[in-house]
């Protein structure tokens, strides 16, 4: 797993408002760590806000979700896996 630390560019404050304009609820924090995301074209976004899950941008999984598909037998995870993957 490899991550990075990234700077709020201008790129990222103007996606960030425009998410925070669409979905009203986020959160400013939120919307700037989703528009980190997606500019910087990540898989998946990890978070313990299940309001996330509603963005469709980017992947988001819950903590407990990562929990549960790790617990799970393999079979399991591959075909929770691919059934979820609309990315």
């Amino acid at each position: 797993m490899e991550i990075e630390i990234k700077n709020i560019d201008k790129r990222i404050a103007e996606k960030a408002a425009k998410i925070r304009a669409e979905y009203k609820f986020f959160k400013s924090m939120d919307a700037l760590q989703l528009a980190t995301a997606c500019i910087n074209k990540c898989d998946l976004f990890l978070t313990n806000d299940k309001q996330l899950k509603q963005f469709k941008e980017v992947k988001c999984i819950t903590v407990a979700e990562l929990d549960w598909l790790w617990k799970a037998p393999v079979e399991i995870k591959r075909a929770t896996w691919k059934s979820k993957r609309k990315w």
